[in-house]
């Protein structure tokens, strides 16, 4: 009897998701399937990087990062996409969109509510500044959240990982 319980349960969670999504259009968009915006261009990618949001309230006392290489993540001239594949798919799910702060259309994205998740499928992020260094002796790209974008999302920081940081740099420069 409790096993049909909790399968009851979890089929009204997924009915209750479905039911969600279908009202706000939300719908996930795949990293093969993205189009770049009229003159963007890919400076960097990485498909076995991974990604952390780091929260500014509730954070631990101590954390640390597990390289589980998961992520794949483009840094294009206007924004930075983050992506991971879903169980039992061959394609990458857009999780995380990172707009520096200039005025774009990603800005105004990032101030809604959840970042803009429910109807896009992804959250998007403000970005104030990044640095390069290290966390927990890992090559890391820090990024900082706009200040409204921070709150929104209980965002302190966002990390990205990778084994190639000094191609980033390069890249970049």
């Amino acid at each position: 009897m409790a096993f049909l319980l909790f399968v009851g349960a979890l089929a009204a969670i997924v009915l209750f998701a479905v039911i969600v999504n279908r009202l706000t259009g939300t719908r996930a968009i795949y990293l093969e399937t993205l189009q770049f915006e009229s003159g963007e261009r890919e400076l960097w990618r990485d498909e076995r990087s991974d990604f952390a949001a780091v929260p500014h309230l509730g954070q631990a006392a101590s954390m640390s990062y597990a390289r589980m290489r998961r992520h794949t993540v483009v840094w294009s001239d206007r924004r930075i996409i983050v992506s991971q594949k879903p169980l039992f798919s061959s394609r990458h799910m857009i999780t995380h969109q990172i707009h520096f702060t200039d005025g774009t259309a990603g800005a105004q994205a990032a101030g809604e509510a959840f970042g803009g998740f429910y109807g896009r499928g992804f959250t998007t992020i403000a970005a104030t500044a990044k640095s390069f260094g290290q966390v927990n002796h890992k090559d890391c790209v820090r990024i900082k959240p706009t200040q409204e974008s921070g709150a929104k999302l209980n965002l302190g920081e966002a990390l990205i990982f990778t084994d190639h940081l000094a191609e980033l740099q390069k890249s970049l420069a």
